[in-house]
């Protein structure tokens, strides 16, 4: 099959693209904890910065892991990671869950 643009790769996965990014965000950010159990991210090729990402097909099987193992909902490790992104909505949430925990 060769090499697989952020979109096929997202479209092969049955998620978006934003969240393809998000995972490789939280995987990188260097400042964050990650799981122990935590399957790696297979690594992509970009010509430059802003460039297209490409994945090689073979890497899928190792996308599919990550995706079966990251823990969703209460459980989740990204939350607090992705709801920076969510604008005022995502704000709430976590004032929300600082308190619940306090």
């Amino acid at each position: 099959m060769g090499k697989m643009t952020a979109s096929r790769v997202a479209q092969t996965l049955d998620i978006s693209v934003q969240t393809l990014n998000n995972w490789y965000r939280w995987y990188l950010d260097t400042s964050l904890e990650k799981p122990k159990d935590m399957p790696p991210l297979p690594s992509f090729e970009q010509s430059h910065d802003r460039g297209i990402r490409y994945w090689d097909s073979n890497d899928i099987k190792k996308l599919e892991k990550f995706k079966e193992w990251l823990p969703k909902g209460r459980a989740g490790v990204m939350g607090d990671y992705t709801a920076r992104f969510w604008g005022e909505r995502g704000k709430r949430a976590l004032k929300n869950k600082v308190t619940k925990n306090q």
